[in-house]
């Protein structure tokens, strides 16, 4: 608890969460299909708006996805803005031409050329948005995972010398205060009296 603890308040913040598979799967198939919808309802089916919605949707895709899905949003991206294209222009067909061979046979089929047409300039935009979200995420975790030793190396060996630099504090012991002592000067033993007297008598 307490290496959790010091790691959540020292370390580096922890990456974001990819999101769910259904928001990945929600904008990688729906703002592209919804871009296809706009783009039909205002007669300009392989236009700007399934662009912008193929841009969008494949962004944020390849933004939200975990790791191991990043190249499935990549070799999906074209496919999906194919069938967005190809699917809302035949149901428009169908419904204007109901009862006749417009949206069947060879008529199907030359539209179907021409959807791929309108479509291809689109499906390039997205690959290219995808290719180049996956690169800048695999960037950020190649630079992440370099600096994330390096912090943790330089905070452990701060640490660890600042410990070593403090000086434990020694008590300091004061004598406490009186008179001077005065070492008395030792003085001669005295020489008998007697004695001197005796030792000149021997030599006189």
């Amino acid at each position: 608890m307490v290496g959790q603890h010091a790691r959540g308040a020292g370390g580096s913040a922890p990456p974001p969460r990819p999101g769910g598979t259904a928001v990945v799967l929600l904008a990688a198939t729906g703002l592209p299909l919804a871009g296809a919808v706009a783009g039909e309802l205002t007669g300009n089916g392989g236009g700007p708006l399934l662009a912008v919605g193929a841009v969008l949707g494949t962004g944020v895709a390849a933004a939200r996805c975990t790791r191991p899905g990043r190249w499935w949003v990549v070799i999906a991206a074209p496919p999906v803005v194919l069938v967005a294209r190809a699917g809302t222009a035949w149901a428009t067909a169908t419904a204007s031409d109901a009862g006749s061979d417009a949206a069947q046979g060879k008529a199907l089929a030359s539209a179907a050329v021409r959807w791929v047409v309108d479509a291809f300039p689109v499906m390039a935009l997205a690959l290219v948005v995808a290719l180049s979200v996956v690169a800048g995420r695999a960037a950020l975790a190649a630079r992440s995972a370099r600096t994330r030793p390096t912090a943790t190396a330089t905070a452990s060996g701060s640490g660890a010398g600042s410990a070593s630099r403090v000086p434990s504090p020694r008590p300091r012991t004061v004598p406490a205060p009186g008179p001077a002592r005065v070492t008395p000067t030792p003085t001669p033993a005295a020489v008998p009296a007697g004695r001197t007297a005796d030792r000149r008598r021997r030599h006189g």
